[in-house]
Order: C-alpha cells, then sequence, then structure tokens
C-alpha cells in the first residue's frame, strides 16, 4: 500500500507491502507535495528478521526496513536519526543518549515522575534532528522504543546528556569531542559513502551548536535532581 508521512517537516511517501507499517504510522500521515519516496525488499526483509535476536515477524521487520530507508535518505535534508531519548522542558529540549540498556528511558522517567505535565516526552528512542541555520531541532516519529514514548512534536536542542552508570550522581559539562566514540555510534550511519560523509558533517555541527554533558546516575530522585538543575539552570523545589 502507498501513503504519505510528515517526518521532522518531510513528505515522505511509504510503499509497504503490510498493513502494519501503515498502522504504525498512520498518526502521522499527511497529504501535500512528497519530498522523496522509500520502500524495501523481500531480501532486506529477510536479512533483518535473520540478524534479529528475536525472530521479528515479517510486517514487524518490514516497518524496520522502511525506518532505516528513511535514514538513509534524510542527510542529503539535512537530518539524521539519533538514538537517544528527547524531552521538552520549558520550550528547551534536551537528549539522553546511552547504549541500550544503560537507563536513558528509566532516566526520562524520574524526570515525568517529578515534573508531571511541566515536561513532555517528545521521543523516547529514535528522534530525527533536523539542522536548520546554526541550530538543531529534534523531532518526534512513531519510532519511538517499545515504550512507544513520543508526543507528535518537535523542540529546539538545548543540551545532550550522555548517561554513565553510576554510585554517585554528579554532571559536567564536557568537551564533546573528548567523548566521540561514544556519540558516534548513536548517530544512525548510512551506507551510501556521501551520505555517511554528510552525517559526520552534521554530527560535527551538533557536538559544536548544542553543550554536551555527561551524567553518572542510578535511578533514584537525587539523579533527576542532578539532571535537572545543571541542565536547566533552576532549583527543583518539591
Amino acid at each position: 500500500m502507498e501513503f504519505c508521512v510528515d517526518f521532522a517537516k518531510l513528505n515522505i511517501k511509504i510503499n509497504s507491502k503490510y498493513d502494519y507499517t501503515y498502522n504504525f504510522c498512520r498518526e502521522f500521515e499527511t497529504k501535500g507535495k512528497i519530498d522523496f519516496e522509500v520502500e524495501t525488499t523481500d531480501e532486506k526483509i529477510d536479512k533483518e528478521i535473520e540478524n534479529s535476536e528475536f525472530n521479528p515477524p515479517r510486517d514487524y521487520a518490514e516497518s524496520i526496513c522502511i525506518y532505516r530507508e528513511i535514514a538513509e535518505a534524510l542527510p542529503s535534508y539535512n537530518r539524521c536519526v539519533f538514538h537517544g531519548a528527547v524531552i521538552e522542558y520549558n520550550n528547551k529540549g534536551f537528549i539522553f543518549t546511552a547504549p541500550s540498556g544503560t537507563g536513558k528511558t528509566t532516566h526520562i522517567s524520574l524526570w515525568k515522575k517529578f515534573l508531571g505535565d511541566k515536561m513532555s516526552i517528545v521521543n523516547g528512542d529514535k528522534p530525527i534532528l533536523h539542522f536548520e541555520n546554526g541550530e538543531v531541532f529534534a523531532y518526534s516519529t512513531p519510532y519511538a522504543g517499545k515504550e512507544r514514548l513520543q508526543n507528535h512534536s518537535s523542540v529546539k536542542l538545548s543540551g545532550i546528556c550522555l548517561i554513565k552508570r553510576g554510585k554517585e550522581n554528579k554532571i559536567q559539562k564536557v568537551n564533546a569531542g573528548d567523548y566521540l566514540t561514544e556519540i558516534v555510534p548513536q548517530v544512525y550511519m548510512p551506507f551510501e559513502p556521501l551520505q555517511a560523509m554528510k552525517t559526520l558533517e552534521l554530527l560535527d555541527e551538533l557536538l559544536k551548536d548544542v553543550p554536551m554533558y555527561v551524567l553518572y546516575c542510578d535511578i533514584s530522585k537525587e539523579a533527576f535532581k542532578t539532571s535537572f538543575e545543571e541542565l536547566t539552570g533552576e532549583k527543583y523545589e518539591d
């Protein structure tokens, strides 16, 4: 089936074999002039299933392949997919990133627990970043992790926070260049060489334009206070 979605202010036509992809993305369905279109192949779906740890259904595997095809095209439009959880507070966006299983979803859940409706989760796993006039904006997509945490919105990024597990809760502003080996794997890197080169250029812009922090934390209220107060510049009051 054919349908069009709005991802990060781009109208993308999707040609899918299964209804799952449409149902998964239907909240983002739109009309209008198409910027580009994507589809996948049976061979790529087979490979996705083969390489997966949990043997996903074929229709689900197609949806993953479709997002990969979208990610391959995004650098041409000054955009990329980033592995991280984006939250919005007081019109500022913060992206928490870490290898899978480190605790980024747990940490943003702490922000939600203690701030409630004062904050929102833009995307819990794989937002699209858009680079525009020296600023970086994060956009929600339906590809938001198993919890499907997203609110169909966007926000300007004011900080990148790399999460590490620690017995002591502490955060510090750092030179992003010292953490390239940990940040680069969090960006989707296209297979096509020119698109990969463009992605590296976008990553360079990201690390120049958006302050970076490293947070060592557990899963306590103190962990939330530590990151909240440093990132927002505000004192947290119960």
